[in-house]
């Protein structure tokens, strides 16, 4: 069943529709430093995931098809047939799930910082402290149920930002938009995204595809955006440099130039 969704829709109310898709677990604000960039020719189109942000849990999500749905049924709402999706970490991993599932209605595709499925075990290295991964939602569920939401927003920002940007305004003002993410749509979220693997399906999306991964990223490292690049056809990888896991916010400028390029020459 899907669920209403809070959204803000601004940018250029005449230019081709750009859904802006946030990370777990923020809301539509973590794009605050793309509006400006974007929003001079394309209608941006911001929701809060069901859970997250200003849209309510009603029912909690199984799969991201239960995000997919959602999603549908907003662009359903607005009237907007087609769309140039554009996702960040979880809204990364829903953006493919929602090109294969509504393919239809894809006019172009880029993928921030993102992986194509969600491993069981924290990897055997350096990076199993920030690693996507079940293990590591399980520890944070572990630590919200014994500790509440703040020692999470401590680790969001270590793992999302270098250390020179981790103490920056910008840094501390995404910390409050985890802060404001409830248990319960944190639970939700880690219950949709922990059956997440689509990469042997990618070679089913045929929309022009943009992979957006950060140089120092340790949560979904270039590796995964390589995995991604290479299974769709045709899709452009761009490293981000200087920036880890949420580089729209950390490297704002090179993230928007990248994705104005992908923009301007696909979005119709």
């Amino acid at each position: 069943m899907s669920a209403e969704l809070y959204y803000r829709d601004g940018g250029n109310p005449q230019g081709p529709p750009v859904l802006l898709v946030h990370a777990f677990p923020t809301s539509h604000a973590l794009w605050e430093f793309q509006l400006a960039a974007l929003g001079e020719t394309y209608r941006l189109i911001r929701p809060d995931l069901r859970g997250f942000g200003q849209s309510p849990l009603t029912i909690s999500p199984s799969s991201m098809r239960d995000f997919v749905d959602d999603l549908t049924q907003l662009l359903d709402q607005l009237e907007v047939s087609r769309v140039n999706y554009v996702g960040i970490s979880m809204g990364g991993m829903i953006g493919q799930a929602f090109a294969l599932a509504e393919p239809q209605r894809v006019q172009s595709l880029s993928l921030c910082m993102t992986t194509s499925a969600i491993p069981e075990q924290l990897p055997d290295n350096e990076d199993a402290n920030y690693f996507v991964s079940k293990a590591l939602f399980q520890r944070a569920l572990a630590t919200i149920e014994s500790n509440g939401m703040e020692p999470v927003v401590e680790m969001c920002l270590d793992r999302w930002f270098t250390p020179s940007f981790r103490n920056s305004e910008a840094a501390r003002r995404v910390g409050e938009i985890v802060r404001r993410t409830t248990p319960s749509g944190y639970r939700g979220g880690v219950a949709a995204m922990s059956a997440f693997d689509v990469t042997e399906q990618l070679v089913e999306i045929h929309c022009p595809t943009l992979v957006l991964p950060a140089e120092f990223d340790q949560g979904t490292p270039v590796s995964c955006s390589e995995i991604i690049a290479e299974r769709i056809p045709d899709a452009r990888l761009e490293v981000i440099a200087s920036a880890r896991h949420i580089a729209v916010v950390e490297q704002p400028d090179a993230c928007n130039r990248a994705l104005l390029s992908h923009l301007d020459r696909y979005a119709g």
